[in-house]
């Protein structure tokens, strides 16, 4: 077909090889280069399907523009494409305005913007012209988050925010500084400091109610553009729905990242306590097999003078004389409650040594934590806000 095509709207070699680039060109690059920037290796292989010597040069743009035109013209019409026009940039507009409430980079948009052109069978313009297109609904879109985010902001919440950028007296540094810091790395070491930082933030404002119809994508990436300024930049922003737009995000991404790894600090720390009293189960085990096989023999020699043909009472008699010299029936007693306290592998006697160092430290852990259930059972919960509620109980509930 698109040999068919060529040879009616082309004549001699040098229009037909012309038109073979323009079609092939147009099919791969989504629009019309110029014919001087196409590369000789280019022209070359298109020409060798159709036997023309090479090299070959191309139709000249400049003496020639009616024919180009008219060759194009045919492209589109036989690609059932179009040029780019005014519609085709309102086309864009919707596709990158969707789009940027959730991307920020300009080369996603870009690709947006390209991709929606290709699927319409559009040309694709300059790329000057898409990258200025874009930047400006980005930044149309971005002022109306900005609005939405900082309308309900009260003037005591927005000088909260602005207190962020300067040093209080008796500090040394800001508090956006610190938003950006963290106590140290996420360890079990570290558990304290982490909670004392959760316990700061939370204190500062609550930025979920702005945030709450905001997609998680585009509050981490307002987090991330406060992250990457210094105090001096965000200083110095005067639109004041941006900059506060921007703390809110670095404060929300700042309390959501900390509970995170409070929540993995304090598995890791149930997690060691577990292995802890497994480990100890199995040192007891291994203590009390002496135990279990001296039980044993005694059971064994309880067997063998039952064996013996002896009235009950004789035979009652040789058992409490075994006994008495195992120890006596007391001691043997002992020795059984604490091989069977550990026998069935149940190590949950041995969590509360290892546990009671850090319970407070945990119960606040706990506290800092809004925790719902993903399901509808809530037997978790329940078990949970009844330990919170005996915590500091002395007697047996």
């Amino acid at each position: 077909p698109e040999q068919h095509f060529i040879r009616q709207n082309a004549n001699v070699n040098l229009q037909r090889l012309t038109l073979t680039v323009l079609l092939k060109t147009r099919q791969q690059l989504g629009y019309f280069p110029a014919l001087g920037d196409v590369p000789d290796q280019l022209i070359d292989h298109l020409a060798q399907p159709w036997g023309f010597e090479s090299p070959m040069n191309l139709l000249d743009e400049t003496r020639l523009k009616p024919t180009l035109h008219r060759y194009r013209t045919a492209i589109r019409s036989f690609l059932g494409s179009q040029p780019y026009t005014p519609e085709g940039q309102e086309q864009i507009e919707q596709a990158v305005r969707t789009a940027a409430i959730t991307m920020s980079d300009p080369a996603d948009l870009i690709n947006v913007a390209v991709e929606t052109l290709t699927q319409h069978g559009i040309d694709l313009p300059a790329f000057s012209t898409l990258d200025r297109l874009v930047g400006h609904l980005r930044q149309q879109v971005h002022e109306q988050l900005f609005r939405q985010i900082t309308t309900a902001l009260t003037a005591p919440q927005k000088a909260a925010l602005d207190a962020l950028l300067v040093v209080l007296l008796g500090e040394q540094e800001t508090g956006f500084s610190r938003l950006k810091q963290t106590p140290g790395p996420p360890t079990l070491n570290y558990l304290r400091q982490w909670a004392d930082r959760l316990d700061q933030l939370d204190a500062l404002l609550d930025p979920t109610p702005f945030l709450r119809d905001i997609p998680h994508t585009k509050i981490r990436q307002f987090a991330a553009e406060a992250t990457a300024l210094e105090v001096g930049d965000l200083r110095v922003v005067q639109q004041a729905g941006k900059r506060h737009t921007l703390l809110l995000c670095l404060l929300h991404q700042a309390q959501s990242d900390t509970r995170d790894e409070l929540i993995e600090m304090f598995l890791r720390r149930m997690k060691r306590i577990h292995n802890g009293a497994q480990e100890q189960l199995r040192v007891l085990q291994e203590k009390h097999r002496a135990l279990e096989e001296s039980l044993i023999g005694v059971l064994g020699q309880v067997l063998c003078q039952a064996k013996e043909d002896a009235s009950d009472s004789v035979l009652g008699q040789r058992v409490r004389q075994l006994l008495t010299a195992q120890g006596g029936q007391e001691r043997l007693e002992q020795q059984y409650e604490s091989v069977s306290a550990y026998h069935q592998n149940n190590y949950l006697p041995l969590l509360w040594p290892l546990h009671a160092r850090h319970r407070a430290l945990l119960f606040r852990v706990l506290d800092l934590l809004h925790i719902e259930s993903a399901t509808q059972d809530t037997d978790l919960l329940d078990a949970l806000d009844f330990v919170r509620r005996y915590r500091h109980a002395r007697r047996d509930t």
